[in-house]
C-alpha cells in the first residue's frame, strides 16, 4: 500500500540529470526541481565541469519564457540562476537546458513548468512520506506496492515550532514488522540529554495495524529495536518514538544482545567520527519459517536475517570524503565475537541480496559515476571501517 505522504524535504539536494554514459568527462547539470510552479520565479541550476563550457534553452520551437543569468564559463558553478515568466496558459510546458562543455558530449536537462489549469495535488495524509518530494540520503528507493510508506519527527522542546526528521520506514502489514527503517546519525542525535525511557507504544501512524510491543514476544525472542534506542538520546520525543512497535522486530535475544549490538555501537563510533552518517537498517522476511505473536496476539513473522546499509560523510582529509559499507547477518546466534570484515561487503552487493536500492538520491548530490564508485566500494580493503 503505496501512501500520500507528509513533510517536504528538507534538504538541498538537486536532481541530477541524465549523461550520456560514454561521457569520459562526467559534465553535469543538476537542478533543485524539474518541475517550476505557474507562477514566475527563479531557481538555482548547478553546472559540474572540468573545462570550458556553455549554457543555453532550447524552447523547442514555443516563445522564449525563461533566461539565464549566465551563459558559458570554466569548471564548476552552482549557483547559475533560471528565471522563468508566470505560465498564463492551462497547459503544461517544458524547456531543456544543454550544457555544451569542452571535449564532451552536450548534457541535457529537462524542466516542466505546472499550467494556470492544473488540478492540484491533494494534502498528504499526516505521516505519510511525499514519494515525489523525499531528498533525504538516508532514503532507499520507495518502490515496493506491498509496502506502507512513514515518517516520524520530533521537537526538540515541545514549546519549539521547528520539527526534526527522526526515522522513515517501510512496513509490511502481513508481516507485522517494517521492512527497512533509515535514518541520519551524528552527534546532534546522540549527545546524552535524556536517558533510555522504555516507552513502548504503538505507532500512532499506523493505529490498529500497529505491532503491540507491551509485553514482548516469545521467551528467547527480544523486542529488538531497529533504530536503536542509544541512536536517538537528543531530547525524550526522539527517544519515546524508537519505542513504536512498528520499530520492532521479534528478534533472537542472543543475535540481539551480541553481534547485532556491536555492530551498532560501530555504526555509533563511525557516526560520531563524521560529519553525518546515513543509515538504512532492515530485516529480510523471504525464507522465514517462523512467526510469534504481540502482546495483543496480532501475528508477526520471525525474520530470518537482517542488514545495515551506512553512508558515511566526512569534511576531513584523514578519512575519504564519502564512504559506504553494507552488512548482512543470519538471524542465528554467532556467539560473542564482533563483526569484522568478513560480514562486510559493498552496497552494490548488498542490493543484490537484499532486492533494494539503497541511498537513491546519492547520485543527485554527487553525479551518477562518483556515486556508482562509492557503492561498489569493498570495505574490507578500507582501513577507515576498522
Amino acid at each position: 500500500m503505496l501512501a500520500a505522504a507528509i513533510l517536504a524535504a528538507a534538504s538541498t539536494l538537486f536532481y541530477a540529470c541524465e549523461k550520456p554514459e560514454s561521457d569520459p568527462v562526467t559534465p553535469e547539470i543538476s537542478v533543485k526541481s524539474s518541475t517550476l510552479p505557474a507562477e514566475a520565479g527563479q531557481m538555482f541550476v548547478s553546472v559540474t565541469a572540468s573545462s570550458d563550457w556553455n549554457l543555453s534553452l532550447d524552447f523547442g520551437g514555443d516563445e522564449e519564457w525563461a533566461s539565464l543569468n549566465v551563459s558559458n564559463g570554466t569548471g564548476s558553478k552552482p549557483n547559475v540562476i533560471l528565471s522563468y515568466q508566470q505560465n498564463t496558459s492551462e497547459q503544461e510546458r517544458s524547456l531543456v537546458i544543454v550544457l555544451s562543455a569542452s571535449g564532451s558530449q552536450p548534457v541535457m536537462c529537462t524542466v516542466e513548468q505546472s499550467g494556470t489549469g492544473r488540478v492540484p495535488e491533494p494534502e498528504p495524509e499526516p505521516g505519510h512520506i511525499d514519494l515525489a518530494k523525499v531528498e533525504w540520503l538516508e532514503m532507499p528507493a520507495l518502490d515496493n506496492p506491498a509496502l506502507g510508506y512513514y515518517t516520524h519527527s520530533f521537537k526538540m522542546d515541545p514549546k519549539d515550532s521547528k520539527e526534526y526528521r527522526n526515522y522513515s520506514f517501510g512496513y509490511s502489514s502481513p508481516d507485522g514488522v517494517a521492512l527497512w527503517v533509515a535514518y541520519p546519525l551524528c552527534k546532534f542525535y546522540t549527545n546524552k540529554a535524556v536517558n533510555r525511557t522504555d516507552a513502548w507504544s504503538l505507532d500512532p501512524l499506523l493505529g490498529d495495524d500497529s505491532p503491540a510491543p507491551f509485553g514482548g514476544y516469545a521467551e528467547e525472542l527480544a523486542r529488538g529495536h531497529q533504530i536503536p534506542s542509544a541512536d536517538r538520546l537528543c531530547c525524550r520525543e526522539a527517544n519515546e518514538q524508537t519505542f513504536y512497535g512498528s520499530n520492532m522486530t521479534p528478534q533472537l535475544n542472543a543475535h540481539n544482545e551480541g553481534i547485532w549490538s556491536k555492530l551498532e555501537n560501530s555504526v555509533r563510533t563511525w557516526a560520531n567520527t563524521s560529519d553525518t552518517t546515513y543509515v538504512v537498517t532492515g530485516c529480510i522476511v523471504k525464507g522465514s519459517v517462523r512467526v510469534t505473536t504481540d502482546s495483543n496476539g496480532k501475528l508477526l513473522t520471525v525474520p530470518s536475517a537482517y542488514f545495515k546499509a551506512v553512508l558515511r560523510y566526512s569534511k576531513s582529509s584523514t578519512i575519504a570524503q564519502w564512504a559506504a559499507a553494507g552488512f548482512y547477518l543470519e538471524h542465528r546466534d554467532y556467539g560473542n565475537v564482533a563483526v569484522s570484515k568478513e560480514h562486510s561487503m559493498s552496497i552494490d552487493e548488498l542490493e543484490n541480496i537484499t532486492g533494494m536500492d539503497f541511498f537513491v538520491n546519492l547520485p543527485a548530490r554527487l553525479g551518477e559515476s562518483k556515486a556508482a564508485d562509492i557503492e561498489a566500494q569493498k570495505p574490507a580493503d578500507s582501513p577507515i571501517w576498522w
